[in-house]
């Protein structure tokens, strides 16, 4: 493999990491890997290559250097081909990257023009001084990203910087919206400039997040919904979930097994871990989209399917959430619980009992969101008459969500 200079981004097909190694002589100081991992990609000049990333300091990471190599196309499907084999690639993902691999070149953006490709009543998409942006909803956000990361960088006003991981040259997406046409993730997402604002505004303040978390918010695309459809309708059994590696949710806890002694309870339960890569709202939204794609499967088929980016959330008392059963019972969280539409009511006992084993600690440390029940059909049956509800709940003693949905009709 010959050596070579690389320019500015890594082009319109994102750089996807394949392999990592530890050095022979491995050994672990204070957390830190000494190690070589490799990165492959098309870089500015329509030339692929593979990154070699080493960490050449074990004792401080940001020690590091990274050496370029050109490969030609058989090199780069081995490559891809490795990375499946070491679990960093699904053969989905190998396919979208050999197709961008195949794809013509596109030369890169013009850097030193002002312009604007996309604007409408909420977002406003362009470039100025040579650095994209976003207005959304008022909130200016400087895009940007550099030749040593998959990444896309959302920058806010106030300093405060987001990664999204196996993302978009921001460059590239101007130039393509520009155009007129549509953009592709890595995860095989089409995006126009609206879908592309919305992502952006909504991974914005989540410090470091990776593309199917950011995209996750938007929804599944019309073309997956209706083809997951059409394979449920048929059948068949090797439908792969969307978005089913729900790695933050937690599944042995031992508030499962409280919960799962009331069967016939219309109330769903989800725990999430706190990673930590946001704060806020932005923290519950994240919890939201993760708890989604672990209840919104079953037995490996997408049974609902909504746009978290759509939700709207408020922050709430616990008072007002353990409040007292109202009216239209499945409206609150005790009445939801309380009095499912199909089976017996349960006693406050019962309710107090769940509660206890989800919030050992007492009800001091939560911190809780209550969230619109309009963008997914999930709570459809709910909204014709027992009642639809969703709640985010952050336990800070330990460190972690429960995520709450309700939704059931007669």
């Amino acid at each position: 493999m010959k050596e070579y200079k690389v320019g500015s981004g890594y082009g319109w097909h994102a750089w996807f990491w394949v392999d990592k190694e530890e050095f022979a002589d491995f050994r672990k100081t204070g957390g830190i890997r000494y190690r070589v991992e490799k990165a492959v990609g098309r870089a500015d000049d329509g030339k692929l290559f593979v990154m070699v990333w080493t960490n050449f300091d074990q004792h401080d990471w940001h020690k590091f250097s990274q050496v370029f190599y050109e490969i030609d196309k058989r090199e780069y499907v081995e490559f891809l081909d490795r990375a499946i084999e070491q679990g960093e690639l699904s053969p989905n993902d190998r396919e979208h990257l050999i197709k961008r691999m195949k794809a013509p070149f596109i030369p890169p953006w013009d850097v030193h023009k002002d312009a604007v490709v996309y604007r409408d009543g909420r977002y406003t998409l362009g470039q100025q001084n040579g650095l994209p942006y976003l207005i959304a909803n008022g909130k200016r956000l400087t895009l940007t990203c550099h030749p040593y990361e998959p990444c896309l960088y959302i920058t806010e006003e106030n300093g405060c910087k987001t990664a999204v991981h196996n993302a978009f040259d921001p460059f590239d997406v101007l130039k393509a919206f520009d155009k007129g046409i549509t953009v592709t993730s890595i995860t095989g997402r089409e995006y126009g400039a609206l879908d592309f604002c919305r992502m952006v505004e909504c991974a914005a303040g989540m410090t470091d997040i990776g593309i199917n978390d950011a995209e996750a918010v938007l929804g599944f695309d019309k073309k997956r919904k209706e083809t997951a459809k059409m394979q449920a309708k048929k059948e068949e059994t090797d439908f792969e979930p969307l978005c089913a590696e729900a790695t933050r949710v937690i599944l042995d806890d031992p508030a499962y097994g409280v919960i799962g002694e009331y069967p016939d309870r219309a109330v769903e339960y989800c725990l999430v871990r706190n990673e930590r890569t946001a704060s806020g709202q932005n923290a519950h939204r994240l919890a939201l989209i993760q708890a989604s794609r672990a209840l919104f499967f079953d037995g490996g088929k997408q049974i609902w399917y909504g746009d978290c980016g759509a939700a709207k959330g408020k922050k709430i008392a616990a008072d007002a959430f353990f409040a007292a059963a109202n009216e239209k019972r499945g409206s609150n969280y005790r009445g939801a619980f309380l009095y499912p539409p199909h089976g017996g009511w349960f006693r406050n006992a019962d309710f107090d009992r769940v509660n206890a084993a989800l919030f050992p600690n007492g009800t001091d440390g939560l911190e809780i969101y209550e969230w619109t029940t309009d963008w997914s059909d999930f709570f459809d049956d709910g909204h014709e008459w027992w009642g639809a509800l969703c709640f985010t709940v952050y336990d800070r003693t330990l460190d972690r969500f429960a995520v709450i949905m309700a939704s059931a009709t007669d």
